[in-house]
């Protein structure tokens, strides 16, 4: 019997050895980049990544919304937001969806022209963009025409960081992206996993 534990451990032991690190790390790519707070939380196509965002954030209990960090998602509620200039950083979490557009009374073109003007005003207040994309479910790269892929390509060239879901990025889409546009990309394993990034990311 002590034998038999013994060769399961040895086993067990050499397979922790073979496996490369880099399997059991929630956090690969490119190091974690810092911003001062407060931050300003936006969502890039009127999807619920922002929403989900702010409640992991929440969840890390390190932030508080109104204080450390605001949400705002409306587009020209957002634009008065940029132009105060106290935000250090702008949080751009891409995701699309018709019931959002719809709830917001806009279509996907609508959504762009703001978005461009979104990108206007941070640039304009020297507000570094970070684009986050968690919503994996949402990408359609076989359809370039998708609302998402739209948005992808107008926030990621222009962001200071890209911080991407693992599952998001098995077509190596935000990997182009950053090494076309000299961008830094780390890739998360889960959603999840922003709730312990943000307290390392955002500096109070």
């Amino acid at each position: 019997m002590r034998k038999n534990v013994f060769v399961v451990l040895l086993v067990a032991l050499t397979l922790m050895i073979a496996i490369p690190s880099t399997v059991f790390a929630a956090v690969t790519g490119d190091p974690i980049k810092n911003y001062d707070c407060p931050f300003l939380l936006t969502s890039a196509g009127q999807g619920p990544g922002s929403k989900q965002l702010r409640l992991l954030i929440n969840l890390s209990k390190a932030f508080t919304l109104g204080t450390d960090f605001y949400l705002e998602d409306e587009p020209e509620p957002r634009l008065k937001e940029i132009d105060t200039g106290k935000y250090k950083v702008l949080v751009a979490v891409i995701g699309t969806t018709d019931k959002g557009l719809g709830a917001s009374g806009i279509t996907i073109e609508d959504e762009i022209n703001n978005l461009k003007e979104v990108i206007k005003r941070a640039q304009a207040q020297n507000m570094p963009i970070v684009a986050v994309h968690i919503e994996q479910d949402k990408r359609a790269p076989k359809l370039p025409t998708n609302g998402n892929e739209r948005i992808i390509d107008l926030i990621c060239p222009v962001s200071d960081w890209m911080v991407v879901l693992k599952a998001s990025n098995t077509d190596g889409r935000f990997t182009k992206l950053s090494e076309e546009y000299g961008i830094p990309l780390t890739i998360v394993d889960s959603a999840l996993e922003f709730s312990n990034l943000c307290k390392e990311i955002f500096i109070k």
